[in-house]
């Protein structure tokens, strides 16, 4: 076998010349696949950021939906307070503007009692007979006694009901007045604060004011003295006892108040069939006047106090 050096050259040039290429071509491939791992993290890249994207967009139309939402609602809410609020303040005004009128009512009301009070008691300066004068006297107390219940309303805050234990104190002051009996009949009140509307107060207010009238001309003749004692209380849930007495002289036994011929008696039988209530009248040691009724409810709004004054 012939050693020629030439060939072993032309060999191991050949083969370094293929481990170059071998290694340029591994560097180009792993330079390759760089490259196509790089692009496929891009794409994946992109991809995410696409769904992310749309999450997002998602996210917003809700938020703003959301938002949006809110806003009507709020914007509900306002128009809601403010027709409320100009309702209530239309109702406000019509409840003041129905008190004043009701106060003027009343008012025109005890003024013109009071016009007619005055009238009769300048038609009385003409009279001469004792019976006239004494039927004006009676009209103007009765007058009076309703007078009063209509200053008392046009004067409250309350224009429902009335206290029943001021009005008999002021009834009665104005009739020791008029007759000068603080030397003669001693008053003795026993009564409860009893609160009525009008239509029940006029009623009950003449009843009392007929009674007063009746003891004061007729159960102390002469110079005799005495009490008269006026209860007002509460019987039982809306149940009142106005009684009325005197330690008098009375009225004779046989006397009966159906067949009697009196506008005083008849008035406070009527008055307490207009109350619902029932009429008693005996002889106890002097007069005895007992009316049971029932207070009205329709109208609430004040309390009851069970003082005793």
């Amino acid at each position: 076998m012939n050693f020629n050096p030439l060939n072993i050259f032309k060999n191991h040039t050949y083969s370094i010349c293929m481990v170059i290429f071998l290694f340029m071509v591994n560097t180009q491939l792993c330079a390759q696949l760089k490259e196509n791992i790089s692009l496929k993290k891009n794409i994946a890249l992109v991809k995410n950021n696409d769904q992310n994207f749309e999450l997002f967009s998602v996210l917003s139309i809700i938020i703003a939906i959301i938002v949006l939402l809110f806003i009507v609602l709020l914007y509900n809410q306002f128009r809601l307070k403010k027709k409320i609020k100009e309702h209530n303040e239309l109702v406000k005004k019509m409840l003041i503007e129905k008190e004043w009128l009701l106060k003027e009512i009343h008012h025109r009301v005890k003024n013109n009692l009071q016009i007619v009070i005055s009238l009769l008691n300048t038609q009385s300066a003409y009279l001469e007979n004792e019976d006239a004068l004494m039927a004006i006297q009676n009209s103007q107390h009765r007058m009076h006694a309703m007078s009063l219940i209509h200053q008392k309303l046009y004067q409250s805050d309350n224009l429902s009901n009335i206290d029943m234990s001021w009005y008999i104190v002021e009834l009665i002051s104005y009739m020791r007045e008029c007759f000068n009996t603080d030397a003669k009949i001693n008053f003795v009140l026993d009564l409860e604060k009893v609160y009525l509307d009008a239509a029940q107060a006029v009623p009950l207010g003449l009843i009392i004011n007929e009674a007063i009238n009746n003891a004061i001309k007729y159960a102390f003749p002469l110079d005799q003295k005495g009490d008269v004692h006026i209860e007002l209380k509460n019987a039982g849930e809306n149940n009142y006892t106005l009684i009325i007495e005197d330690n008098g002289v009375g009225v004779p036994e046989n006397f009966n108040a159906a067949e009697k011929n009196s506008l005083g008696m008849n008035l406070m039988m009527g008055l307490s069939d207009q109350l619902d209530g029932t009429f008693e009248m005996k002889n106890d040691h002097g007069m005895k006047i007992k009316i049971t009724f029932t207070r009205n409810t329709e109208l609430e709004g004040t309390s009851e106090n069970s003082e005793i004054i």
